[in-house]
């Protein structure tokens, strides 16, 4: 019997299995995390207590009110460098809790 094998590259096995819904909001989610580490300051930073994407959606809650409404102001320069540090546009609108 002979087998017939379409050989694939690595790349396309491994962007096949992030493009899975679950796994890019996962990963996702990191690179976001990370993104919100370098665009606010370290006051912000400590007053976040969960911040996550879903959809375009970025959702941040804050414990801080008068920190919510720095963010709420400062709402499209933080988008902006998000996007910036992610190298495309994935978040639209932020919603803060």
């Amino acid at each position: 019997m002979k087998r017939n094998y379409k050989l694939k590259s690595i790349k396309s096995i491994l962007e096949n299995f992030v493009d899975q819904d679950k796994i890019s909001d996962g990963i996702f989610n990191v690179k976001i995390k990370q993104a919100w580490e370098k665009a606010v300051e370290k006051k912000i930073l400590d007053y976040t207590k969960s911040i996550y994407i879903k959809g375009d959606v970025l959702f941040i809650e804050v414990s801080n009110p008068i920190l919510k409404q720095e963010i709420l102001y400062s709402r499209q320069k933080v988008i902006d460098l998000i996007n910036d540090d992610l190298g495309k546009e994935i978040v639209k609108k932020i919603v803060l809790k």
